[in-house]
């Protein structure tokens, strides 16, 4: 009977030890499985304007697992000019710059602390800017004035008034839309000009912003006083305009009168035109009156003439 009771008080201490074990250890949780939360990479856009590509940046997340995380491609290869960081966490980079257009899939895996792995294929998708529409020219009554670019203007005395004020207008507004990379240069005459002509610097230079600032300044002060007259001086202006410049795309001749030597300056234009056979001619003419001179020595130039 003793045995018995015995027997019954160790199974009842087993069974209350074993319960107090339970409770007091509460368990221990496994860390959540590694995984990679990133499915897609930005695409990249290439632009529609030429110049080299601009620099590419992705970020992938990766989530659970044990301690730190590594990196790597472990099939496929990235672009050209692109590299993965090889630690980070939670998160890695792809950074660089494209070396060349690609057309390109890869699959990424993360590495724990405990070696456990996840991974994730990516393709980078690239897609094409459109390219933008080229900017119109820069226009000087209605023409083209890009390149390197001479302009010819008549500041006598028959310009006083409007005439003045719409050269110096469209003049203004076309040196303000040039690009740097054009070039350009501003003569006038009048009789009453020293030599009857003067220019701004002697030669084309960029139109630069502060170039072009200093013209605006030049073409809307004292050097367009209108005064004198044209005759003569228009000669003497289309001769240096050779004599001092060279390899001019296309002179721009704005007149408003019928100069008393016109006739010598038709004669003379295609002798003076023999150094410099690259050159354009636009002679302008905004007196009705006037424009048989400006339409024949167009027409002598193989120019145009802008009415």
């Amino acid at each position: 009977m003793r045995y018995l009771a015995c027997a019954a008080l160790l199974a009842l201490l087993t069974v209350a030890g074993c319960d107090n074990d339970s409770g007091s250890s509460g368990g221990s949780s496994n860390p959540a499985p590694l995984t990679i939360t990133t499915t897609t990479i930005p695409g990249f856009v290439v632009p529609g304007m030429p110049g080299p590509l601009p620099p590419y940046n992705a970020t992938i997340s990766a989530t659970g697992g044990s301690g730190n995380y590594s990196w790597s491609v472990v099939s496929g290869t990235l672009p050209a000019g692109l590299t993965l960081a090889p630690t980070g966490t939670p998160d890695t980079t792809i950074t660089g710059t494209l070396a060349t257009i690609p057309y390109t899939s890869f699959t990424v895996q993360v590495t724990d602390s405990n070696f456990a792995t996840a991974t994730m294929t990516y393709t980078l998708v690239v897609t094409f800017a459109p390219t933008p529409p080229p900017e119109p020219p820069p226009v000087y009554f209605g023409q083209g004035a890009g390149g390197r670019t001479l302009f010819i203007c008549d500041v006598s005395s028959a310009t006083a008034g409007q005439p003045l004020a719409n050269l110096q207008t469209e003049l203004s507004a076309s040196l303000a839309s040039m690009s740097s990379s054009d070039e350009f240069d501003v003569m006038v005459f009048n009789s009453a000009i020293s030599g009857y002509v003067t220019s701004m610097w002697g030669t084309p230079l960029p139109a630069t912003s502060g170039n072009v600032a200093a013209a605006t300044a030049w073409i809307n002060g004292p050097n367009f006083t209108p005064a004198g007259s044209a005759d003569n001086a228009c000669y003497a202006a289309l001769q240096a305009s050779f004599a001092t410049y060279a390899g001019i795309d296309n002179a721009l001749l704005f007149t408003w009168t019928t100069p008393a030597d016109a006739s010598s300056i038709l004669a003379d234009y295609p002798i003076w035109a023999a150094s410099d056979p690259g050159r354009g001619l636009t002679v302008i003419c905004k007196n009705p009156s006037n424009a048989s001179f400006g339409q024949q020595l167009a027409a002598l130039a193989g120019g145009s003439f802008v009415p």
